[in-house]
């Protein structure tokens, strides 16, 4: 393996490390959001939604900074010549992601579900108010209506 093959092996596997490392990050965060809906929580969970979302982009930016050597390493390794470090911290971030993606799922279930009680609730309260008004409408507001002494 040349010099330039070895920097580059060695630079790829620092930025997945640095990978690995923000979607742990990702991961606990995911698992807060979990538990931030259980309590109803929803301003800390848009928080947390946030600071995910500058993780992802962070991920974003090694992923242009990583592409170009992880072609080069997928062509110059064949099946005999694959990086164990390497291939470590790429399985590592897949169970991660996959991890992630179901914990998300959950997330976007349990969102759902309280999208459609809070829908239900402004419907119910909604037409509480309309039946309210309605009546308050329909009965005059003078003098006759109330007992006079006479």
């Amino acid at each position: 393996m040349s010099k330039t093959a070895s920097e580059d092996m060695v630079r790829l596997s620092k930025l997945l490390g640095d990978e690995l490392e923000l979607h742990r990050k990702i991961k606990k965060l995911t698992e807060e959001q979990t538990e931030l809906l259980a309590k109803d929580d929803i301003e800390a969970f848009n928080i947390s939604l946030d600071k995910r979302e500058k993780l992802i982009e962070k991920i974003k930016g090694l992923h242009q900074e990583s592409n170009p050597l992880m072609q080069s390493y997928a062509s110059s390794s064949g099946s005999n010549g694959k990086d164990g470090e390497i291939e470590e911290k790429k399985a590592k971030i897949r169970e991660i992601v996959e991890s992630c993606a179901l914990l998300n799922d959950e997330n976007i279930i349990s969102l759902r579900e309280k999208t459609e009680n809070l829908t239900k609730e402004i419907d119910e309260k909604s037409a509480k108010r309309k039946g309210i008004g309605g009546y308050a409408q329909s009965v005059p507001n003078t003098p006759e209506m109330f007992d006079k002494k006479t």
